[in-house]
C-alpha cells in the first residue's frame, strides 16, 4: 500500500474536520502525521489515516474522505455503507476484490477478524507456518471466482481466512457495496456453515 503523507496545512485542515467537541485535544499537529492512500473503487474518495506520535504506544484512526469530508472507519459497516450511498462507489470485476478485502480489513466480526485471500501470499499468518502447513494450504487454495450480473452485483467464491481457519466463501457484493457472506467450507477438513451470515450483523 502506497501512503502519500499531507503538509502541514492539510494536515492542519484534517484535524480540524474530524475532531469533535469531546476529542478536540485527541490530535495536534505538531505531534499527528496525516496521509492518504488511492482506493480503486472510490472516484472521490481517498483512505486516510491519521496518527498521533505523541502518545505511547501511538494509536491511528481511519478515514474516508475528499478533504473536506470524512467518514471515521469505527469497525462497523456504517461509515462504508454511508461513504458508498454518497455516490463515491464504482464497482467492477477488476476491483471488486479490493473492496472485499478493504470492507474486511476496517469490518470487524461478530466472531473476530477476516481476512480475505485472493492470492497465496496474502494469507495473515503465513510467516508464522511451518513448511509443511504453508505447502497444505497451496494445495488447498484456489483464486476467487467472480460472476457479475446485468444490475452490477456479483456473487464471489473466495479463500478467506474465518475463526482462524482457511475457508472457502460464497459471497455476494451488491452495486451498492453491501456485503454478504452466504456460506463457507473449511478447505482442510468438514464443512461449515455460516447461515446466511450477513456483514450487517456486525453494525450491532
Amino acid at each position: 500500500m502506497q501512503w502519500h503523507r499531507l503538509d502541514r496545512d492539510r494536515t492542519i485542515a484534517m484535524i480540524d474536520s474530524v475532531k469533535t467537541a469531546g476529542d478536540s485535544g485527541l490530535f495536534a499537529p505538531t505531534t499527528s502525521e496525516a496521509k492518504c492512500h488511492k482506493l480503486s473503487f472510490y472516484r472521490n474518495l481517498l483512505l486516510y489515516r491519521l496518527t498521533n506520535y505523541a502518545s505511547l504506544p501511538s494509536f491511528s484512526f481511519d478515514y474516508l474522505g475528499d478533504g473536506k469530508t470524512y467518514f471515521y472507519l469505527d469497525g462497523s459497516v456504517m461509515p462504508i455503507y454511508a461513504a458508498n450511498d454518497a455516490g463515491h462507489l464504482f464497482l467492477d470485476p477488476s476491483n471488486v476484490m479490493d473492496y472485499l478485502t478493504f470492507f474486511f480489513e476496517h469490518v470487524s466480526g461478530p466472531d473476530g477478524d477476516i481476512f480475505v485471500i485472493d492470492r497465496m501470499q496474502d494469507h495473515p499468518a503465513l510467516d508464522a507456518l511451518s513448511g509443511d502447513q504453508v505447502a497444505a494450504i497451496a494445495v488447498h487454495h484456489q483464486p476467487p471466482e467472480i460472476n457479475a450480473n446485468i444490475a452490477g452485483d456479483f456473487t464471489i467464491k473466495t479463500s478467506m481466512v474465518y475463526l482462524g481457519t482457511l475457508v472457502r466463501a460464497v459471497i455476494t457484493v451488491d452495486k451498492r457495496g453491501r456485503v454478504n457472506v452466504l456460506d463457507t467450507q473449511m478447505l482442510m477438513s468438514s464443512s461449515i456453515s455460516t447461515s446466511g451470515y450477513s456483514a450487517g450483523d456486525m453494525a450491532r
